[in-house]
């Protein structure tokens, strides 16, 4: 059986819908993923005549949204999308299904406004660019943004990305410090406390205000000693039940917003969830992930293998088939150039290993992002690996 690719793409490098799709279609390409909710960022485009280097708005919609009913928080549509509704165009072209990227609490915009909406550490400092998942209003509106999107465009999918937590290293405009910050370190600075997961998890039993003491007590000192064995010390609290304790707890928040989207969603719209922000898929429990619980309560994943080499990749999507019940087969995510890539050569040794370990649908990150290089590899590898899904 032979796979189906598309590639993932921002509205704003398609600047002719229609003619973009017919070039994907002759290429052999079968479906494409198109960002509807998108969060602020610095991107360097090398082929399009518009812009080289793109800063999009942060945190708005690139849908005209139909509903008045999103309360607290609501979405705000960019400019570029009030000149051009490139996803009604994409839609209305039939040329091939589109999907529709939808990031959620991945919001600076809505969290600078909205303080009380946003994750907090256990010093309690606001993440601004992280909407906290326990948060009702949060979790309204991104079961209204996603009904809403999906009854109001023709999409085949919508693909959910940061329905949790963002870890603490996230790509912020200009992160600085001048301490060593290790892995175990910075995920327990991740850790949300803010007073609707205080309150939540204590109603589930867990004494997270408690919990909230040692962790502010712990990172106050290894903030202050960034050695290894500050680093080691973090390491064995993460070990610690009330932590594994208060991080089940949060995947069961992750996957409840997952489930009460999918139920909002029309059933012929497909809802996959983007698994994980980080690298590798081991960590996305600190996004509140249980990504076999996700599988089972909607259509499945999409993993973003973004790794360097073949064998890693193929590492990182053993660990997660490890995880789904037999039968279940994600979708996947590639970067076929840099940071990951580096030859056709090497794109072509990970597409045996994706597709030889029974993935079939599979996308290319990022259209506009890409060199014309890259998109000469895709090509090559499409015509040698897949064909339209039909």
């Amino acid at each position: 059986m032979t796979a189906s690719f598309g590639y993932y793409a921002y509205p704003w490098n398609l600047h002719a819908p229609r003619d973009e799709l017919r070039h994907m279609q002759d290429a052999g390409l079968g479906h494409l993923t198109v960002a509807a909710s998108y969060h602020a960022g610095k991107f360097v485009q090398p082929r399009d005549p518009r812009a080289r280097v793109y800063f999009p708005e942060d945190g708005t919609v690139y849908f005209h949204p139909a509903r008045a009913d999103y309360g607290l928080l609501s979405p705000r549509v960019a400019t570029t999308t009030v000149a051009q509704d490139t996803l009604a165009d994409l839609c209305a072209a039939d040329i091939m299904p589109i999907r529709a990227w939808t990031v959620l609490n991945h919001n600076s915009r809505l969290g600078w406004q909205h303080p009380d909406a946003v994750a907090r550490n256990a010093f309690g400092d606001p993440y601004p660019y992280s909407l906290c998942p326990a948060h009702p209003e949060v979790r309204h509106y991104a079961v209204t943004l996603c009904a809403d999107l999906a009854r109001g465009y023709g999409v085949q999918a919508l693909l959910l990305e940061s329905p949790g937590w963002l870890a603490f290293a996230h790509g912020y405009h200009h992160e600085f410090a001048q301490v060593e910050v290790g892995p175990a370190t910075a995920a327990l600075l991740g850790l949300c406390f803010c007073r609707h997961c205080v309150g939540s998890a204590g109603a589930a039993g867990i004494d997270a205000e408690a919990l909230r003491h040692v962790v502010a007590g712990h990172l106050a000192d290894a903030l202050g000693d960034s050695s290894e064995a500050a680093e080691a010390r973090s390491r064995a609290l993460i070990a610690d039940d009330c932590i594994q304790r208060y991080l089940g707890w949060r995947c069961t928040v992750v996957t409840g917003l997952c489930a009460e989207i999918r139920a909002a969603v029309p059933a012929a719209v497909a809802v996959r969830v983007i698994s994980t922000c980080q690298r590798p898929h081991a960590a996305a429990i600190w996004e509140g992930h249980d990504l076999a619980a996700i599988a089972a309560v909607t259509d499945g994943l999409e993993l973003p293998l973004y790794q360097p080499t073949p064998d890693a990749v193929a590492d990182d999507l053993r660990y997660v088939l490890g995880l789904l019940p037999d039968g279940v087969t994600p979708s996947a995510i590639l970067r076929p150039g840099p940071p990951d890539m580096a030859s056709a050569a090497q794109l072509d040794a990970t597409l045996e290993r994706v597709t030889g370990a029974g993935l079939r649908d599979l996308s290319f990150y990022n259209f506009g992002l890409l060199p014309t290089a890259s998109l000469d590899w895709v090509e090559r590898a499409v015509a040698a690996f897949g064909e339209i899904a039909r």
